[in-house]
């Protein structure tokens, strides 16, 4: 297996992924492989010159920390834990003493990207370390035209999303409908997906051959880093008699669209952190009152996502610090389903997590073959599904500069907070849908906010309901809200109708309520909904 020196490791995975936290005592410390620090055994019979992934272990707990290192330290591995930067002096001087190589991962990373990124990047570095001999072409446009000029046939190179990013174009190509339908979209035509997804081909090990009704005979290989399914490699011939014995040349093919398609996968994520990040500035309030950061597409469609409260009001969050960082993790591998979804159905989204909410900013110039409201339901499926937990999710209009999309989060965040009060059934709104709650809420608060919007006369019903324990301000408050139904209202406090007719009549005498003026009715309704409901 191919080592890569540690340092080599840090500047392909970039600053914002991971950095060095210690160099070790080696003078130039190597890494051969990726492995989990959550399993004694398996660290236990892991080879020296991994580097192992610090999952759970909290810098700020002397224990922990010193149990990592020393497991680092007996298998000569190196180790990378969360840490934000600069660290403690305390804790440098802990690592230094080990002489353990130490990297410090960027917190708001989730563990599985880290683990994704840097298996991917040393599989690279081993396709990369082959005898030159065993490369073909510059590109994989020109490797695709390089195979098929060696096997005869017509050659397409496809990622794990159904894109077609590279195919051959030599004069006189075998051709089918879909081959011309797939390469007019750039992508594997709708009835073509599930030959594409034809679980024969992705988990074989060796080329595949493969043929439907109608369409030309064609062989398949996945395009594989390590364990890592990158894509897949077809090639189409005119014929059944005309399908050569070509499986070394496509495998050999293959491998060499590993490197390509590793280096494709590593500029689009370092595009999406970019876009990533704008988001996230652009909604802080970062990016000044009217500069848009260059990561952010708009026009576009914003979506808010926060955890559904289950029936009865239960968040399940009781204080306890590992129930928040569970939730936290949830929250985090959202963001990797919204940003997979969202790109496996052809958009180039953002997103970001700030609190309790995810955002993901939906471009609408060259938006996927699927509205955004399909989108979001496949993705809180999916979310139901892979994290064992429920969203909601609210979508904004289109908007089209940063005040506007700065409106659209303010609204977001109301609207998640009213279904969250509410607790609302897991399922995807509109800001649309539930403006005239949106709107009350900011009366409401307002009304609580500003004495000056007030009459006056709720703070003396509560005043004479706490000292003599009488209930006329719950009175009121259901009346006006059955608009003056007595039955309905008598029926929501569990009291007979008489009773709640004397009462009005009484709050009327008492307290100068004219239930008769349309004005002091709408005043009366605003402040007695802010100055008592929570």
């Amino acid at each position: 297996m191919t080592a890569m020196l540690l340092e080599q490791l840090v500047v392909a995975l970039q600053d914002d992924v991971v950095s060095v936290l210690s160099e070790g005592a080696e003078a130039e410390p190597r890494v051969v492989g990726v492995e989990l620090l959550d399993s004694a055994e398996v660290v236990r019979a892991t080879a020296a010159g991994h580097l192992l992934l610090g999952v759970g272990v909290d810098i700020a707990d002397p224990g922990a920390m010193d149990a990592a290192l020393r497991t680092a330290a007996d298998t000569s591995c190196a180790l990378a834990v969360k840490c934000v930067l600069p660290a403690p002096d305390g804790l440098l001087a802990r690592i230094r003493s080990t002489g353990v190589p130490v990297l410090a991962v960027n917190p708001q990373m989730p563990w599985t990207r880290v683990q994704r990124l840097a298996t991917s990047v040393l599989a690279a570095r081993a396709v990369d370390s082959e005898p030159d001999g065993a490369r073909t072409g510059g590109d994989l446009f020109s490797l695709a035209n390089a195979v098929a000029g060696i096997v005869g046939g017509a050659v397409a190179i496809m990622d794990t999303q159904q894109i077609i990013v590279a195919y051959s174009n030599l004069p006189d190509q075998p051709i089918d409908e879909i081959r011309r339908q797939g390469i007019l979209g750039r992508r594997v035509p709708e009835d073509a997906i599930a030959d594409h997804l034809d679980r024969k081909v992705w988990t074989s090990e060796t080329v595949v051959r493969h043929q439907r009704s109608g369409s030309l005979p064609r062989m398949a290989v996945v395009i594989r880093a390590g364990e890592d399914v990158l894509g897949s490699l077809w090639a189409a011939f005119p014929d059944d008699t005309a399908v050569p014995d070509c499986g070394p040349t496509l495998q050999e093919a293959a491998r060499v669209a590993a490197l390509h398609m590793l280096a494709l996968r590593r500029q689009v994520d370092a595009e999406q952190e970019s876009r990533d990040r704008a988001l996230r500035s652009a909604l802080e309030g970062r990016s000044g009152q009217s500069d848009l950061p260059g990561g952010v597409r708009l026009p576009g469609v914003l979506v808010g996502l926060s955890e559904a409260v289950p029936a009865g009001g239960d968040t399940g969050d009781t204080g306890d610090s590992g129930v928040a960082a569970r939730r936290h993790a949830a929250l985090l591998r959202l963001v990797d389903l919204a940003v997979l979804d969202s790109r496996s159905l052809g958009y180039e989204p953002a997103a970001a997590l700030l609190g309790e909410h995810v955002y993901v900013l939906l471009p609408a110039a060259g938006s996927g073959r699927v509205s955004t409201g399909v989108l979001l339901d496949h993705l809180l499926d999916r979310a139901r599904h892979s994290l064992h937990r429920s969203f909601v999710a609210v979508g904004s209009p289109t908007v089209g500069a940063l005040s506007p999309l700065l409106r659209a989060r303010r609204d977001i965040d109301a609207a998640l907070d009213h279904l969250r009060e509410r607790c609302a059934d897991p399922g995807a709104y509109r800001t649309e849908e539930l403006r005239p709650e949106l709107v009350l809420r900011r009366l409401v608060r307002a009304v609580r906010d500003d004495g000056e919007l007030r009459t006056g006369i709720v703070e003396r019903l509560r005043a004479h309901d706490a000292e003599h324990a009488t209930e006329y301000a719950a009175t009121l408050l259901a009346y006006l809200r059955h608009f003056g139904d007595v039955v309905a209202a008598s029926g929501a406090l569990h009291i007979h109708q008489n009773t709640l007719r004397l009462r009005l009549r009484r709050a009327e005498e008492l307290f100068g309520v004219s239930l008769a003026d349309p004005t002091r009715r709408l005043l009366l309704t605003l402040e007695l909904t802010a100055l008592t409901q929570p």
